[in-house]
């Protein structure tokens, strides 16, 4: 298990307080329902210190490259305990090893998408996790084909919505629904990419879909605005528990999965004993 992996179950789980042998621990935080990541560009280095500080559990660093200076980026969200990735450049071929030197530069997972060369998926590295961006779907074909991305050598997805305010303020139910479906559909623990910061009221919905996390644009974003955007949503979603309904039950799609985050394999039957 990488560390993505990890912060976004410590997330949900919470860390207790007091004091023990070692002298005082870190302070008490209650479980939240979704982590709060947020995408940067490789210059950004004021805003992911800035949205670190503010409680942003994730950092992505966008449109990265072999040589790219991430130092600084690196430095500020390691100092907050945060966690932090690369997103690999959409120009430019894949070299066997790529992955292996975001891994030396501090980098703790990649985000890949759809356009990637499939040969980044097969670099294994110990302890580095792979963030595969998924698309949502558009029609009954697509939402019934993303099963496919199952398929993947992935650690967690991010289903790329791109959801706006006015996006939430007029989602219908059916909206709704289709969305949650595409969220059951996948096996990953899921990200939710957002366009902007919601409104406090439309954090509820979010939570609702059963994510793992929400995807902050942190991009040309000024770095004092997206600390103060990090902070209402980090908070928001303190006060807003998940309820268990909201991590999902069985959702069978084409008898390939028995239940959200569950392995595609089939279970063999075991040997009668004699």
């Amino acid at each position: 298990m990488g560390k993505l992996v990890e912060k976004l179950r410590q997330v949900g789980q919470g860390n207790g307080g007091g004091v023990g042998f070692l002298g005082p621990r870190q302070q008490a935080q209650a479980p939240r329902p979704a982590a709060v990541l947020v995408t940067v560009g490789a210059g950004d280095a004021q805003a992911a210190a800035s949205a670190a500080k503010n409680g942003a559990d994730v950092v992505v660093v966008g449109g990265w490259q072999p040589g790219t200076d991430v130092s600084a980026i690196a430095s500020a969200a390691s100092g907050e305990k945060a966690v932090w990735g690369v997103e690999l450049a959409a120009e430019g071929r894949y070299s066997d090893g790529t992955l292996k030197r975001a891994q030396e530069a501090g980098a703790s997972f990649a985000l890949v998408g759809q356009s990637s060369p499939a040969g980044v998926l097969f670099e294994e590295l110990d302890g580095f996790d792979l963030l595969v961006q998924v698309e949502v779907p558009q029609d009954d074909l697509a939402l019934a084909l993303l099963r496919a991305e199952n398929l993947l050598p992935a650690q967690v997805a991010l289903l790329n919505a791109r959801l706006s305010s006015a996006d939430l303020a007029r989602m219908t139910v059916a909206d709704f629904a289709r969305l949650r479906l595409a969220c059951e559909s996948l096996r990953f623990p899921v990200v939710l990419g957002l366009a902007e910061a919601p409104e406090d009221a439309q954090v509820k919905t979010l939570v609702r879909l059963g994510v793992s996390g929400l995807a902050l644009r942190g991009a040309g974003v000024a770095a004092e605005t997206l600390g103060a955007q990090v902070k209402a949503l980090r908070e928001q979603l303190e006060k807003t528990p998940a309820k268990p309904e909201d991590r999902g039950g069985p959702v069978a799609i084409g008898g390939l999965m028995e239940a959200s985050g569950q392995s595609l394999r089939r279970q063999e039957p075991e040997p009668d004993e004699e």
